[in-house]
């Protein structure tokens, strides 16, 4: 079954489906950057910062269903060699590639050969078009790079918790059974009772200065569109159920 060679009109659609699926329900202790992180329903993530280094951690992540490897970023030597024996990839096993100005195009080039299933993720760079190119701040991209390697959670950065009050039935059963509403509480059933002074209004409070609005949350744009690509695949029936 293939997934690649799909036009930026049906990429538009699989992504629209994505995002209809929650990327909430992932690990609560995530590991640290540099180990493999599970993100559910059959899908891997993975850094590559310095081969031949890495390759154990390549290795044993390889046959995952559904794997993010993230090129982003590398450190190290120029010489970036895949594993001798690495296998290839079935072409209903999805590779999304995490890719930017840094990422070396022989290494993309590699792992191109040893998965037909490849899909290329993120910032466009001389010599690199990625299959869905983003339009990310290269700074922004990076410093939410770095903050999966300073501790923080990954799902804080490829999810946003949105805070909404909630609506207390509970609260609205109580008036409605004591007859009181919204507009009609305590206070005007006092007013027009002899034996009540009339309410006089209190002055206004002072109005507190308005604060600084909060610092948005750090998000990692370019990890969450390929997990919403992942997802939108697995809705359309485009990857095997793991």
């Amino acid at each position: 079954m293939r997934i690649l060679r799909h036009s930026p009109a049906t990429f538009g659609l699989l992504l629209v489906f994505g995002l209809q699926f929650s990327i909430l329900n992932l690990p609560a202790s995530p590991p640290s950057a540099a180990t493999p992180a599970d993100l559910g329903r059959g899908l891997t993530y993975v850094r590559l910062q310095r081969l031949p280094d890495d390759a154990a951690q390549l290795t044993a992540v390889w046959k995952a269903p559904a794997l993010i490897i993230d090129l982003r970023h590398p450190t190290g030597a120029a010489a970036h060699a895949l594993p001798a024996d690495l296998p290839s990839r079935p072409r209903t096993a999805p590779l999304f590639l995490l890719v930017g100005p840094g990422t070396p195009t022989d290494l993309l080039a590699a792992l191109r050969d040893h998965a037909p299933a490849l899909i290329t993720i993120g910032l466009a760079a001389p010599g690199l078009t990625p299959d869905i190119t983003l339009s990310v701040n290269p700074e922004a991209d990076a410093r939410a790079y770095a903050a999966l390697e300073a501790g923080a959670p990954i799902e804080s950065l490829i999810s946003e918790n949105s805070t909404k009050h909630r609506f207390d039935e509970a609260a609205l059963a109580r008036d409605r059974d004591s007859g009181e509403t919204e507009d009609e509480g305590p206070k005007s059933k006092v007013e027009g009772r002899e034996d009540v002074p009339p309410i006089t209004a209190a002055a206004p409070a002072p109005v507190a200065a308005k604060s600084a609005a909060p610092e948005k949350p750090l998000k990692d744009t370019v990890l969450e569109r390929a997990v919403q690509l992942h997802r939108a695949l697995l809705a359309l029936g485009k990857l095997p159920r793991s």
